[in-house]
């Protein structure tokens, strides 16, 4: 057993409430920029606003690129930032965070586009806890689950919440698979994790799946982590759709997300704390190599082009504290 392993079952972590209330406003993500800059004034719309509620909104709306050069709790300024409204871009800077907001609501196919972990995290370090939306697309809901976001497509529930009741936690895991619920009811991915380290949740058993199987299922059957008192071996095969946990042979980040996935390690684990097999690791640079040419002039005079540059810095000196391996921009 590694010593990260052993520090983390003397971790104390508990299941999150069963019960669910509306501690905030609520945003509604419309497609008028009149109504947007009222709510980011103070005025909270009516359930029955009257409004259309703005569709595909992608994760480059809620975050866009540039806002990605933060990793830490500063993203948490920034959410929205990129939403249209009419053609308008009314959310600025800070105008979330300040609103008071808890609740966010949108239309359908909400966190469309690029699976940045970004976009929850900022919704989540602005004050959002609940997100609702006509339907919901898959990684980011899982992005939002890890992070212990709320999600939901009844938006009944948020009228109960509005109106002051509480509502069940069992009313945001219903239909989910048994390892999503138990990451909403333990409040995340990493407090989930704690758990089954301790022995305080087990791994929902592998589906057997006879017969013939294709490469990618052998190679998921022979990765699956499995309970010990399972009876499950690799010769049952993994079943598509069903959901688990696998071990990987291979673990790389680039420059563009490995800052923010220090900040978690160092705010969730702690500065200095081993790394679980660092042999298994690999840092690359690739995104930002030719930012400095590409960026805008509008960009640079924010300071963007240094706040980017922080995020190279942080891999290395992440990638030196902890001996991992790094391929830079010349090897």
């Amino acid at each position: 057993m590694s010593e990260l392993i052993e520090r983390l079952q003397q971790r104390n972590v508990e299941k999150r409430t069963t019960e669910v209330s509306l501690d905030g406003r609520v945003f509604h993500l419309v497609d008028d920029a009149d109504a947007i800059r009222r709510q980011l004034s103070g005025e909270d719309l009516a359930l029955d606003h009257g409004f259309t509620y703005r569709d595909n909104i992608s994760t480059d709306e809620i975050t866009p690129a540039y806002v990605c050069y933060y990793h830490d709790e500063t993203l948490g300024e920034f959410p929205y930032v990129g939403f249209s409204a009419g053609g308008e871009f009314p959310v600025v800077r800070n105008s979330i965070k300040d609103g008071g907001f808890a609740a966010s609501v949108s239309g359908s196919r909400r966190g469309k586009g690029s699976s940045r972990e970004a976009s929850p995290y900022a919704e989540l370090c602005a004050g959002i806890h609940l997100v609702f939306a006509e339907n919901i697309e898959r990684i980011y809901q899982q992005n939002c689950h890890n992070l212990g976001l709320l999600t939901c497509t009844d938006l009944s529930i948020l009228k109960r919440l509005v109106a002051g009741e509480t509502v069940d936690l069992s009313t945001f895991t219903a239909g989910k698979d048994l390892v999503t619920c138990q990451i909403i009811q333990w409040g995340g991915l990493f407090e989930f994790n704690l758990a089954r380290l301790q022995g305080k949740v087990d791994l929902p058993g592998p589906i057997s799946c006879p017969g013939p199987q294709t490469i990618s299922q052998k190679i998921f059957a022979r990765s699956r982590v499995v309970e010990s008192s399972s009876t499950w071996d690799e010769s049952d095969g993994a079943k598509v759709g069903d959901a688990g946990f696998f071990r990987t042979d291979l673990r790389f980040s680039h420059e563009y997300v490995t800052p923010m996935a220090a900040s978690f390690f160092e705010e969730k684990v702690g500065k200095g704390e081993p790394l679980n097999d660092p042999d298994t690791i690999i840092f690359f640079r690739d995104h930002l190599t030719f930012l400095e040419q590409a960026i805008t002039p509008e960009r640079r005079k924010m300071g963007l082009l240094e706040t980017a540059e922080q995020l190279k810095l942080k891999q290395e000196e992440f990638a030196a504290a902890y001996d991992i391996t790094l391929h830079g921009e010349t090897g």
